[in-house]
């Protein structure tokens, strides 16, 4: 694990209900339509990974969609809370550990912004080869240039890769994805610019 990644996880760890109260707790508007264009390619007995499951938000939606879904968390914290209310959760370090599968969907939201470009790299090629022949991988990206660590939000430090839509397209590309859809929307009361993808092998 890189320092700056060693550094975000640590701040979800010490923040987890601070993360919690500030985020939204339903699935509407942008991330709603996302996900369920997502939902449209795959069956409902898809088998589905998903990546920095945090508080259970869409897992809850894809479960009241009629989909089961596999939830992980870096963090222990909210692994904790996942497997309290019931979702069937384990601790997952995508950049390190084995992603096992093969799976229709791996969906991250909001979790490969925190990998370096390189970092990115790695987990693009390891998500494509845990995918079915005709796997789907939805994640969501802030747009931008260049990386900081923040403080925003938790009040403690967290790494952040931008990217702008060619770039992530080449990344997918270079990993072997070949039908690559990317929105790109402002979300949040904060004007943050998302981009929202959808990649089939």
């Amino acid at each position: 694990m890189s320092k700056t990644n060693q550094q975000t996880v640590q701040s979800y760890e010490d923040h987890v209900q601070d993360y919690i109260n500030g985020t939204p707790q339903q699935v509407d508007g942008i991330l709603k339509n996302w996900l369920d264009k997502t939902l449209a390619l795959i069956a409902k007995d898809a088998r589905i990974l998903e990546l920095g499951s945090a508080m259970g938000r869409d897992a809850a939606y894809l479960q009241s969609q009629g989909y089961s879904v596999e939830c992980t968390d870096v963090t222990q914290g909210f692994v904790d809370l996942l497997q309290q209310k019931g979702f069937n959760a384990r601790k997952l370090d995508a950049i390190n550990d084995d992603l096992a599968g093969p799976y229709d969907l791996v969906l991250a939201s909001a979790v490969l912004l925190h990998f370096t470009r390189e970092e990115t790299a790695q987990v693009l090629r390891k998500i494509y080869a845990a995918l079915t022949d005709d796997g789907v991988f939805a994640f969501t990206l802030k747009q931008g240039e260049g990386e900081e660590m923040s403080t925003e939000k938790l009040d403690s430090p967290r790494y952040f890769c931008y990217w702008e839509a060619d770039q992530i397209a080449d990344y997918l590309q270079e990993a072997g994805f070949e039908k690559i859809d990317i929105s790109s929307d402002q979300v949040g009361s904060r004007n943050v610019q998302w981009l929202q993808i959808i990649a089939k092998k």
